[in-house]
């Protein structure tokens, strides 16, 4: 097979000469098209499986990381519920024996007004009727 060439037209530029190029020939008679293409299925085929076990892989961690994250999450929430429930009835028994103490002291209190009470009563009743006699007694001669 003849080298092709190239020939520049030629300009009307006084100084200017363009050189001539050689290009050398590709032979094509071995070139087994079929076999190519064929490697390339193979190779797009190899690329395709290794993306398709990538992507699974990345789904698989990601999916098992949020299980993780998930489990973690459950056993601090059931950390903290015992936690909370531990404290709770120590301070329900400590409010429930400081409302029984304030409840016997105003039951206390409550006791000694009403004793109190019945005292000036039956002291108020007692001068009351004392002055009623009086005053009757003082009233009755003269009428």
């Amino acid at each position: 097979m003849a080298n092709p060439s190239i020939k520049f037209p030629s300009l009307s530029l006084p100084n200017l000469k363009f050189p001539s190029a050689q290009i050398p020939g590709i032979d094509l008679t071995n070139f087994d098209l079929k076999k190519n293409v064929e490697a390339a299925r193979e190779n797009t085929k190899r690329a395709l499986e290794l993306a398709t076990n990538l992507t699974r892989d990345v789904a698989y961690i990601t999916v098992g990381s949020g299980v993780l994250a998930f489990q973690q999450a459950q056993v601090r929430r059931r950390e903290v519920t015992a936690t909370v429930q531990s404290r709770i009835p120590s301070s329900f028994g400590d409010v429930t024996a400081a409302g029984a103490a304030v409840s016997a002291r105003v039951a206390s209190i409550a006791n000694s007004a009403k004793d109190a009470a019945e005292k000036i009563i039956d002291r108020a009743s007692k001068q009351v009727s004392e002055t009623v006699v009086s005053m009757r007694t003082k009233i009755a001669p003269s009428a």
